[in-house]
């Protein structure tokens, strides 16, 4: 297994593995730690990058940026023919490469991510406003606090082990995002919405029925929409952490054809 380390103005990321370039992207408040439990598999077949987003985990920026900025910085790492992996918030940025670069991105991966999070007239389907606010006001006299109770959120409604769940938030939060990344990551969440376009490349979501941040009628309409479209009943919004086995059937064939 060939294994790189390459750390840009703005962005730091680890290249694992031979075969098909993959690109992944974790959520807001995360890291590439969050993806430990699939890791080994991933990498088997595959040229996978593992990436820590701006402000977040090792990467050297102290601010996320627009979507636009986003984009630009992680272009260079989108080689021809790459899978795209993105979860929650990088979803959203993994949906926004598509937009800028078709011909260089293959297909999309989405798990717990979504077109829009927040509700809107025309995307009712999504979290209230009010949420993200709430997280925003927090993060100014309860930063610590609040990023845990957001990583608690992710987990509600499955069974799992507490140890093992603390020992994953415990190796995410050894390198903690950022608050102006965190501020900056939530204005992306309330702001972006594609849910008005139309992907340019094959696309599978993959989206647990017990999110509380995803709410499972999306499923609905990304299928009325003509997308692709797996829901683990057990799951919530990390399935690929609390249901591993299940997530990794959904998904193998999907990235690896």
């Amino acid at each position: 297994m060939s294994q790189a380390l390459v750390s840009m103005k703005s962005v730091y990321s680890v290249t694992e593995g031979q075969g098909r370039p993959i690109l992944v992207l974790h959520g807001w408040g995360m890291n590439q730690a969050a993806w430990q439990p699939i890791r080994a598999q991933l990498t088997q077949h595959a040229q996978v990058t593992w990436v820590d987003l701006p402000g977040h985990g090792q990467s050297e920026a102290q601010t996320l940026g627009t979507l636009e900025q986003l984009v630009q910085v992680l272009e260079p790492l989108v080689q021809t023919n790459t899978c795209i992996i993105g979860w929650s918030l990088g979803g959203l940025v993994a949906q926004a490469l598509a937009y800028a670069l078709p011909d260089k991105v293959a297909r999309l991966l989405l798990i717990g991510s979504t077109p829009c999070f927040v509700q809107k007239p025309t995307w009712p389907y999504a979290l209230a406003p009010e949420i993200l606010e709430q997280f925003a006001t927090n993060l100014e006299t309860h930063y610590e606090a609040t990023v845990k109770r957001f990583f608690a959120l992710q987990f509600m409604g499955t069974r799992h082990h507490p140890a093992d769940l603390n020992q994953l938030r415990d190796a995410i939060l050894q390198y903690p995002a950022r608050l102006p990344a965190l501020h900056q990551g939530l204005e992306l969440l309330r702001s972006v919405d594609f849910s008005t376009r139309r992907l340019p490349v094959p696309s599978r979501w993959i989206l647990g029925r017990l999110d509380k941040l995803v709410p499972i009628q999306v499923a609905e309409v990304l299928e009325q929409q003509g997308y692709e479209v797996m829901v683990l009943p057990h799951a919530s919004h990390v399935p690929f952490v609390t249901h591993t086995s299940e997530f990794w059937a959904a998904v193998e064939p999907f990235i690896y054809d």
